[in-house]
């Protein structure tokens, strides 16, 4: 990534309210019984943060299997952050799967609730990791 620091910082901004908006939009579409608009927007939301710890290290990932690697890889496996975080990406990533290509969804009310729930606290907590680490301020 060929961008300079004051770039990076903005692209890192950015990124984390594309993460804030994909939540909100889930928080929507989950009122209205959209499990699979739910689903979609909340790994998104997950996604986005985990993209922007990345870009905040001059990082890019062309796959969703390859950034679900490096956070898992830079993050979870070095225990800056918990497993459960790790865990948590990983079930809205299969769930976002399956809600998306799966022409039968057996996704319940309770489970995308859940994933919402799990992907409000991953975004607090990949926030303070952008503090802790890059002094990133919202």
């Amino acid at each position: 990534m060929n961008v300079d620091a004051e770039q990076r910082l903005s692209l890192v901004r950015n990124r984390m309210g594309d993460a804030r908006q994909a939540l909100a939009d889930a928080r929507l579409l989950l009122d209205r019984g959209s499990l699979r608009g739910t689903a979609n927007r909340t790994y998104y939301a997950m996604f986005y943060a985990v993209s922007a710890l990345a870009l905040a290290r001059g990082e890019a990932f062309k796959t969703h299997a390859g950034l679900i690697s490096f956070f898992q890889k830079e993050y979870v496996a070095t225990g800056l952050l918990g497993r459960e975080h790790g865990r948590a990406l990983q079930k809205a990533f299969d769930d976002r799967s399956e809600a998306d290509y799966e022409d039968l969804l057996d996704i319940e009310t309770g489970q995308v609730e859940t994933r919402w729930r799990e992907a409000e606290d991953f975004l607090g907590i990949i926030d303070a990791r952008l503090r802790l680490e890059f002094e990133l301020q919202p």
